[in-house]
């Protein structure tokens, strides 16, 4: 299921690695699982835009339109629009429950080593529900079929991260996820080579370390205003039902994407005559259905 940003809909002047929907683990990753408060949750501040941190060299070109992952600031509409639920209706349920509050998102393609980088953030209504979802999540991406093992980063706080490779279909990723504060970082890298190194590790420390402490100030967090038992079971409940409608395997989806856009670019779509009964071999007319594309 295509994003809104799919790139087979849009020409793209360069060649990159599909960083399209760096997971619907890496989207639904930034789904705020904690009870609401009353009151509106504050804006963030600073402004989440100010929280994401540089590529680590100026060979990474930013991405001025979306491949699939959210570019610029980003709505609980356009982020379901992004998550594209098979049933919509209980997961806008869920985050206006559970306390989505915005989420902001950047992408770049490193010409040089054909890698793409995506970092995004979201910040939560508070930090029991940044580090609730960072735990589901966890379990949830380490039983991926091309999950290939955990990936260890120092001075990191409450992380986790994962490597995925599928060397026949050409296709890996390394993925770091963690909270600091009340705010949900992911940072991800995607190759069609296995030449990824300690990018995601490196680039994860950085992010780390330049965002703010929190977006949202512990006193205004839920947890901290209220501590209702039956409110911290109806979350747990919410993440468990959020888990199951929304973890879908991303390196899945990311491999299937590259293959497409592999396929596309090597054959372009037959001439099909009016009546759709012959395609066009270039030499002569075939009454035959047309070859696969």
């Amino acid at each position: 299921m295509a994003g809104p940003g799919d790139p087979s809909r849009k020409s793209r002047t360069h060649q990159r690695p599909d960083i399209e929907r760096l997971t619907g683990l890496l989207a639904a990753a930034a789904v705020a699982l904690i009870p609401l408060a009353g009151a509106a949750s504050p804006s963030p501040s600073p402004s989440l835009d100010r929280l994401i941190a540089s590529p680590p060299s100026a060979d990474f070109a930013e991405d001025t339109e979306s491949s699939g992952t959210p570019i610029g600031a980003f709505d609980l509409p356009s982020y379901l629009s992004f998550l594209d639920p098979p049933d919509p209706t209980p997961v806008e349920a869920t985050l206006k429950r559970e306390g989505f509050v915005a989420g902001y998102g950047k992408s770049w393609t490193q010409q040089s080593l054909n890698r793409g980088l995506v970092e995004l953030v979201v910040a939560f209504a508070g930090g029991q529900g940044a580090r609730r979802w960072l735990t589901a999540n966890e379990a949830a991406a380490k039983t991926d079929e091309f999950y290939k093992g955990a990936i260890t980063v120092n001075g990191l706080g409450a992380y986790y991260g994962v490597h995925y490779a599928n060397p026949s279909g050409k296709a890996f990723a390394d993925v770091i996820s963690f909270v600091k504060g009340n705010d949900f970082f992911v940072v991800g890298f995607v190759s069609s080579a296995d030449n990824l190194g300690n990018a995601a590790g490196s680039q994860s420390k950085l992010q780390y370390d330049f965002a703010a402490a929190d977006s949202i100030r512990p006193a205004d967090w839920p947890e901290n205003m209220q501590s209702s038992r039956s409110q911290i079971d109806a979350g747990k409940l919410s993440a468990d039902v959020f888990v199951a409608v929304l973890v879908i395997g991303f390196f899945v989806w990311v491999l299937l994407r590259i293959r497409r856009n592999r396929r596309g670019a090597a054959t372009a779509p037959p001439q099909m005559s009016p009546d759709g009964r012959y395609w066009w071999d270039g030499q002569a007319w075939r009454e035959v259905q047309p070859p696969p594309s």
